[in-house]
């Protein structure tokens, strides 16, 4: 039987531990990774108490190194990737001359850095196994750009442009690759945002997303789906 498997990034919060548990709790495979070992624990006891197969790695995807030493883990504890998911990301908004070397180098590594060099070390296996979804979790921000939102709005934006990519390369071998571009999200990296956490997108919509796209048929793909909430027409 075909093990199905998946890689989560930031997957010790959010979004990405609602998409690790929600694809674990299916019977995949999950490499769960995140900067804090403690949290990594956290998700790997939830998985052992429910009879789930979940494999952890502390990784800091800031640092070239960080990014590489998963791209090693999931080669070595994985047979195949069929879901990458490419859901770290970082936060920065403030007025351009307000935005450090540091903000800068940190956002693009962890928002564009990483998934350029997951998708180009897991894509090649995908298509020459002739499957695979590659999910790039962009940013309302990601379609249109505000008030200091320099720094994230071009990493957003960039992302979205390499999920294109992705998506091109990779479909002529039957690998479908889309971006989730969505707006407020109720998780601990918006916590002081003005808009309460009951009235914004939850993480299990990004899940529920992800295994809409998955479950098309195979020659039928969205390249990316904008999410916003009920009040951002109001």
């Amino acid at each position: 039987m075909h093990e199905r498997t998946a890689i989560v990034t930031g997957s010790t919060s959010g979004i990405g531990r609602e998409v690790a548990m929600g694809l674990l709790e299916e019977g995949y495979t999950v490499l769960v990774t995140g900067r804090r070992a403690a949290l990594l624990e956290d998700v790997l006891e939830k998985a052992r108490k429910n009879d789930l197969k979940a494999i952890s790695h502390v990784a800091d995807l800031s640092t070239e190194e960080g990014i590489l030493s998963l791209i090693r883990k999931g080669q070595s504890a994985l047979p195949h990737i069929d879901i990458l998911v490419n859901n770290a990301g970082g936060l920065v908004f403030a007025p351009i001359e307000n935005i450090t070397d540091k903000d800068y180098e940190t956002l693009m590594s962890v928002n564009l850095r990483a998934p350029f060099l997951l998708s180009r070390a897991f894509l090649p296996e995908m298509k020459k196994r002739g499957s695979g979804l590659i999910v790039n979790i962009s940013s309302v921000a990601g379609t249109e750009a505000w008030e200091g939102s320099s720094l994230y709005s071009m990493t957003k934006f960039a992302l979205r442009g390499l999920t294109g990519s992705l998506l091109a390369e990779g479909a002529p071998h039957g690998v479908k690759a889309f971006a989730i571009c969505p707006g407020y999200v109720a998780t601990p990296m918006v916590s002081g945002a003005p808009v309460p956490l009951k009235e914004m997108i939850q993480p299990n919509d990004i899940l529920k997303t992800i295994r809409y796209v998955r479950d098309l048929s195979p020659y039928a793909v969205s390249p990316e789906i904008l999410l916003n909430r009920l009040g951002a027409f109001s």
